[in-house]
């Protein structure tokens, strides 16, 4: 169910939040919720009770999982792939496509490692990374596209830049990868959850996304969505067991005549942690039971409320976008000595980040305005 006036009371009833902190880094970890407890609890009974009798709902629970994943990106089910991380989804295509020496991959110089390291590897094979410079530590859509030629064969980038909350464009980008031959291979971690993104209609190829951050899921779940033009071009980089069609049945199992199943699916190779997926399927539960928008608007009031704080502040330094366009689900700033305010903050009980020389904050739907209020009161105090 979907409420149509936004239920603050709601949201927060669904964490513990009695503990003497006050968490402000989604972009790092979410916390644990109470439901996602739950689930981890009951299947942990059920499976102590019943043993491996927990199968078959497993197994469903898999599939309610996709298209619950696919129906928060615009995508089909038939389009995701379930996976450990975010990782993962880079692998698919930096291990799957067919490179040649002479090819190269287009990226922004200012990157999570998790955005690099797949393609730095290719360089084994003769393949190029063509770094690109960013603006004002922003990652430029037009500078990416101006690196492009003849022989690139993708653009990846962050969705949000983990370091200072720049949105990029996606449309931008698409549009000019859609025309072309080139793929857009897209890291969403730190804006899935948050914002609302119709993925098909932006000219994605592929998009993965871990949900131990703003998904609220436990860590070593995640997803990818990969476009028929980017997996018709892909030789499976792995194979398992599960990469072939079972039809849900395991009764005669020493076959080996089955065939691959049919897309993005093809690449989940082997048993699940059934436990993890209990718990993210409670964790979208909690997210769904909300409008995607109200959620995004509730985190835009919160983080302009930083914002206007930090400009306000002639001893701090936004390192954040002010453009509504650009803005995302991170604030980030600095001043003249952030790691003592870093530290400061954290012995206050804030739970945030110190990433690259700057205070990060990340609040989520839950938070509440008089939580940034304290934040800012001792942020302002520290900073004097």
């Amino acid at each position: 169910m979907v409420v149509s006036n936004y239920d603050l009371k709601r949201a927060r009833s669904y964490f513990a939040l009695d503990n003497g902190v006050t968490y402000l880094n989604h972009a790092s970890h979410s916390p644990l919720a109470l439901p996602v407890r739950e689930a981890f609890e009951r299947f942990f009974d059920s499976w102590q009770k019943t043993a491996h009798r927990h199968d078959p709902e497993s197994f469903r629970i898999f599939e309610d999982v996709r298209a619950r994943l696919a129906g928060m990106i615009g995508a089909w089910p038939e389009r995701v792939g379930l996976s450990p991380h975010t990782t993962y989804g880079m692998n698919i295509l930096s291990s799957g496509l067919t490179w040649k020496a002479g090819d190269n991959v287009v990226i922004s110089e200012k990157e999570f490692p998790a955005s690099v390291y797949p393609w730095l590897r290719l360089k084994d094979k003769g393949v190029e990374i063509k770094w690109t410079k960013t603006r004002n530590g922003f990652i430029d859509e037009d500078a990416l596209i101006a690196n492009v030629d003849s022989g690139t064969r993708l653009i990846h980038t962050s969705w949000v830049q983990f370091n200072n909350g720049n949105r990029v464009d996606l449309r931008t980008l698409g549009e000019f990868c859609g025309n072309g031959d080139v793929l857009l291979s897209v890291d969403g971690i730190q804006g899935m959850g948050v914002m609302p993104i119709d993925t098909p209609s932006l000219g994605i190829d592929l998009f993965t996304s871990g949900c131990q951050k703003w998904m609220l899921g436990p860590c070593g779940t995640g997803f990818y969505y990969l476009s028929e033009r980017a997996e018709s071009r892909i030789e499976p980089p792995l194979m398992g067991w599960l990469s072939v069609d079972w039809g849900a049945e395991f009764s005669d199992l020493m076959r080996y005549d089955l065939s691959p199943r049919v897309g993005p699916s093809r690449y989940e190779i082997g048993t699940y942690a059934f436990q993890d997926w209990r718990g993210l399927n409670a964790a979208i539960e909690i997210l769904l039971s909300f409008d995607p928008e109200e959620r995004w608007n509730q985190v835009k009031s919160l983080t302009q409320r930083v914002i206007d704080f930090v400009e306000s502040n002639d001893r701090l330094q936004l390192i954040s976008p002010t453009d509504p366009a650009r803005r995302s689900g991170i604030v980030t700033f600095e001043s003249n000595d952030s790691k003592r305010l870093f530290d400061k903050l954290s012995a206050l009980g804030f739970v945030v980040s110190y990433r690259e020389g700057a205070v990060r904050i990340s609040p989520h739907f839950y938070n509440s305005l008089e939580e940034i209020e304290r934040l800012i009161a001792a942020a302002g105090e520290y900073s004097s």
